[in-house]
């Protein structure tokens, strides 16, 4: 569960969060002090990682940036999105990034 709902991992699993207690419906400023470059951070079975991070950190003109890494390699991620700031279109976000994860 995520933002209160079902976010299907299937064999990945939540490996850090700090995101789950947010609550994002409220303004960023009022948030900002915790909206750091690691949030969320999800390992796919297959070695993939779905990051999930606010750039630049603690900065409040900053966005959400969720990203799937194969192979470590974090400067050629391939998935890479900066949705909103709502949990509704977080979620749909990280449904692709881990869609993307189960593409060979």
């Amino acid at each position: 569960m995520l933002f209160g709902e079902i976010l299907e991992l299937g064999d990945a699993r939540i490996t850090y969060d700090t995101l789950s207690p947010l609550d994002l419906a409220q303004p960023v400023a009022a948030i900002v002090e915790d909206l750091g470059e690691d949030l969320l951070q999800i390992a796919c079975d297959n070695g993939d990682i779905v990051d999930v991070g606010w750039y630049p950190a603690w900065n409040e003109a900053g966005r959400l940036r969720v990203v799937t890494v194969r192979g470590q390699d974090w400067e050629a991620p391939i998935f890479s999105a900066q949705p909103a700031t709502s949990p509704q279109a977080l979620l749909a976000c990280l449904r692709a990034a881990l869609a993307r994860s189960g593409e060979r």
